[in-house]
């Protein structure tokens, strides 16, 4: 192996540093960091983090600091520093960060700035660009729920900054492969010196996102106190824009009016930035239902306490709407779940599913049907009451196949084989035509700065919060 250097762009905050929030972009991020340190690469780590949600160290955007990544009893050392998402300049530090660093390539994990910033970032250096799921059909969902345009502009606006300038694109499954290729050629990349080039990878998600934090005895603050006969229904994660939360909360009121021990249990919430009213809406729903006794919402949790909460649950739950980003998605939600033993009751919408619907690890449920689902949940606890076991443990032919399929090794092997021989990919649009483009975004960004720091607007600031109160009063 020849060790390189790795300039990695990707999203926090990071598990390893026990966060509330840990969603799969993080989780995405920490896939592709683990491959690379433990393959022995030097790596730099530019972590897209928000003030809100970091609980990392602090660092300074001219100086990374150095981490220990530990994996499997070994410990290996990395680069680290944050970047903040949400602030102006951000493209411009991470271009000074690269440029100080003087990768051999430069890599993005996880959507959906990340690999719009490894375009604005990269220089002459190979690039391989992370899109996880496809952009435009999460721009959809995303419209749908918010009744606005702007996300479809938005995405397609940094699809196209990643598509114009990446080398080798990787994607969540087989089934993205086609419209990713697809958006190349619209792009002008596949031109006929560019015939025979392998464009796109397949990198699964990996089941390992909490392995380190398995064996936590601590339950969060707020775990509720249970019925020992009570089957837990799990929610896990993120309410986002392509969950079904009408389908979801109309299936578990009906298996309620059934079953007086079913109860929902939930960690995680609403997505901030994202998608910030799907999961209130289902929680005061819930809460003003006749069965409100019986959710349990325990909101953000730090990942230390997963496992404990795993512990008790009986079965994991998820519900997609029936939607493009469905089809060419994955759900690492399921694996988490999977990973931590539990079995898992959801729509089958998506290659992963499919194929984990094969085995007896998950239970698949017809979409946009409450029916189905209070019928399907009332069938799991009945044979939880009876002894018949919803556990993994002991299914080892299942669990097999959950490695092999979704295991580090195997979900990052041509990430890692690119890496040892990266090149340039051939032929295509030319993207100088780009740079005037971004040095005029980078003199705007420079200019706000100024303008946000001098005194005459922190001035107007003070004024305007004066009179709003007055206004307010």
């Amino acid at each position: 192996m020849t060790r390189k250097k790795v300039f990695l762009i990707g999203s926090g905050p990071l598990p390893m540093h026990n966060p509330t929030e840990m969603g799969f972009p993080a989780l995405r991020t920490r896939q592709f960091l683990h491959a690379l340190v433990g393959a022995g690469h030097d790596v730099l780590l530019a972590c897209l983090t928000s003030r809100e949600a970091d609980c990392g160290p602090a660092t300074n955007p001219d100086e990374p600091i150095r981490l220990q990544l530990k994996s499997s009893g070994t410990s290996k050392s990395f680069r680290y520093v944050v970047v903040r998402p949400d602030e102006p300049g951000r493209f411009l530090a991470l271009r000074d960060l690269r440029g100080n660093f003087g990768p051999d390539v430069t890599v993005t994990a996880g959507p959906f700035l990340p690999m719009a910033a490894g375009a604005r970032a990269a220089g002459d250096e190979p690039l391989w660009i992370d899109v996880p799921g496809d952009p435009m059909s999460e721009a959809q969902a995303r419209a749908s729920r918010s009744e606005s345009d702007e996300p479809i502009h938005r995405y397609r606006e940094m699809l196209g900054w990643a598509l114009a300038r990446g080398d080798q694109f990787s994607v969540i499954s087989h089934a993205q492969r086609g419209p990713l290729i697809g958006a190349l050629g619209m792009t002008g990349r596949m031109s006929g010196e560019a015939l025979g080039h392998e464009w796109v990878q397949v990198l699964r998600g990996s089941v390992e996102g909490i392995a380190t934090l398995r064996g936590a005895a601590r339950r969060p603050d707020a775990f509720p106190v249970l019925p020992t006969d009570a089957f837990v229904a799990l929610f896990s994660g993120g309410y986002n824009t392509w969950l079904d939360i009408d389908t979801m909360f109309e299936g578990l009121l009906l298996a309620m009016d059934q079953d007086p021990t079913l109860h929902f249990m939930s960690t995680g919430g609403a997505l901030r930035g994202h998608d910030e009213t799907s999961f209130h809406r289902f929680r005061s729903a819930a809460e003003h239902s006749p069965h409100a006794d019986r959710f349990h919402f325990l909101g953000w949790v730090p990942a230390d306490t997963l496992p404990a909460v795993y512990e008790r649950a009986q079965v994991g739950l998820f519900l997609d709407l029936p939607c493009y980003e469905a089809e060419f998605g994955a759900r690492t939600r399921i694996l988490e779940l999977l990973d931590a033993g539990l079995a898992v009751l959801g729509t089958d919408s998506c290659e992963q599913t499919s194929r984990l619907a094969e085995t007896d690890l998950f239970f698949a449920v017809a979409p946009s049907n409450p029916e189905a689902l209070a019928e399907q949940l009332i069938r799991l606890a009945t044979r939880w009451r009876e002894g018949t076991g919803l556990s993994l443990q002991g299914h080892s032919a299942s669990r097999q196949v959950l490695e092999e399929e979704h295991g580090l090794v195997a979900t990052t092997r041509s990430l890692l084989a690119w890496i040892e021989a990266p090149s340039r990919s051939p032929g295509g649009v030319p993207v100088d035509f780009l740079e005037d483009y971004w040095q005029e975004l980078a003199r705007l960004q420079e200019r706000l700065e100024e303008v946000w720091k001098s005194p005459t607007w922190r001035y107007l600031g003070r004024l305007h919060r004066l009179l709003s109160r007055r206004r307010g009063s």
